[in-house]
């Protein structure tokens, strides 16, 4: 056992064992401290707090991972690491899509933890637990520990953590992490609930993550790992870049997504000859530009790009304030236009045009991100991203990776009448 001590509108959409327990430090980096004070960030909570959250409990996988799992030594666990042996499970369980999660309360530190499990899609249990999942699971924790250790953006801290099925005390893998207390804006209501202060409030919140995103990259694309030394490094893209990697240039990131997605999965749906033959071709297409948009991208700056990020893995304390960004699950670094795209809540795509399409909440979330890194003395390197063609050309990768059609081809039209 190994320890150390201690678009967006606001829409929906003792054993054997080796339990790795990490102590993060919170700090600032590469952003002036000026830009911080935009910033919404809560520490003290206005009490009595009250979770909301909702929750797939009735879900069949779910309740199958819930009665697979020996809850008891997660809390031997939790109670060895905190040193508290009142630690109690607060409720049953609450389910995700991909996870399900329990609160532990930590008198002594006056605190909640919080266990979090993958759910298994089978009744044996980790019949389904592989190598890839594994890695998923460890690049997420590498990923809170990096962003928590060079931005001040709020990630529930790390404790502790077993990712094998070997000699697992709980039955199934698990991370112990910090419990943060907020809700998402859906949990507490809807967006509608949020006057005009509020949504400035969550909105400079937002640029401000996006900002110290920017500024907290790596020098190369891949998803972040732990490091044999204990440290952070950089392993393989994601399964929909064919597990390759890690890439020092931003045009192996784009071939290596063409090499794994030749085929899109819901190619026999479409009945529109135009719109399939533009779906088919989009790869090929894609590969006929990638040299020339690519060719004098010389920054080996690559910011982190949260594969999810929306207002339902953002969480608000009772003062609708951001205390919390969760589920980095799949997250990945990659060129800086394509993280400014798929981390912008308010990017989406004219698809009969072939363009970037801005509404209003765009330009006023722009403005946000122009004073930010006018006050920082930037070169306006986000605000650029923004509104890349480049991104934009991202956004239809997605689009094609999530099985939804367009008419690609006149975004490439677009793209190669500016080349």
């Amino acid at each position: 056992m190994r320890f150390k001590s201690e678009p967006f509108s606001i829409q929906p959409p003792q054993s054997h064992v080796h339990i790795h327990s990490v102590r993060l430090r919170l700090r600032s980096y590469g952003i002036r401290a000026k830009l911080l004070t935009n910033v919404y960030w809560c520490n003290k909570m206005a009490l009595p707090f009250e979770f909301h959250w909702s929750g797939q409990n009735s879900d069949e996988a779910s309740d199958i991972t819930y009665r697979a799992v020996r809850w008891s030594a997660i809390l031997d666990v939790a109670i060895e690491l905190s040193g508290d042996n009142q630690c109690a499970f607060d409720g049953r369980y609450h389910a995700g899509g991909r996870h399900i999660v329990r609160r532990i309360t930590v008198p002594a530190r006056a605190t909640t933890w919080l266990a979090k499990v993958p759910i298994v899609l089978a009744s044996e249990p980790g019949r389904n637990w592989n190598s890839q999942r594994r890695f998923t699971m460890e690049s997420e924790i590498a990923t809170m520990i990096h962003i928590s250790s060079k931005t001040n953006i709020p990630i529930p801290e790390v404790f502790g953590y077993d990712t094998s099925m070997e000699g697992n005390p709980a039955g199934l893998p698990f991370i112990l992490m910090q419990c943060i207390q907020g809700n998402t804006v859906f949990d507490m209501g809807g967006p509608q609930i949020l006057n005009s202060l509020q949504k400035t409030m969550v909105l400079e919140s937002i640029a401000s993550m996006q900002c110290q995103l920017l500024h907290a990259g790596v020098d190369q694309i891949g998803c972040l790992v732990m490091a044999s030394n204990g440290g952070i490094d950089i392993g393989k893209l994601p399964q929909e870049f064919g597990l390759q990697g890690p890439f020092t240039q931003p045009a192996d990131f784009f071939w290596s997504w063409v090499a794994n997605n030749r085929t899109f999965k819901n190619l026999e749906q479409l009945a529109d000859v135009d719109l399939k033959r533009a779906t088919e071709a989009f790869p090929t297409r894609l590969a006929s530009v990638i040299d020339k948009l690519t060719a004098n991208n010389v920054v080996r700056n690559y910011p982190i790009v949260h594969p999810d990020l929306g207002m339902h893995n953002i969480l608000l304390n009772n003062d609708y304030e951001v205390v919390g960004v969760i589920d980095w699950e799949g997250a990945y670094s990659a060129p800086i236009d394509v993280f400014a795209a798929r981390t912008n809540m308010f990017a989406s795509l004219d698809v009969d045009n072939g363009i970037l399409a801005i509404n209003a909440e765009g330009i006023d979330y722009e403005s946000v991100i122009a004073s930010m890194e006018k006050d920082d003395e930037s070169i306006h390197v986000l605000l650029t991203a923004l509104r890349s063609v480049v991104g934009g050309l991202s956004l239809c990768m997605k689009m094609y990776e999530e099985g939804r059609a367009m008419r690609f081809d006149r975004f490439i039209e677009n793209i190669e009448r500016g080349l």
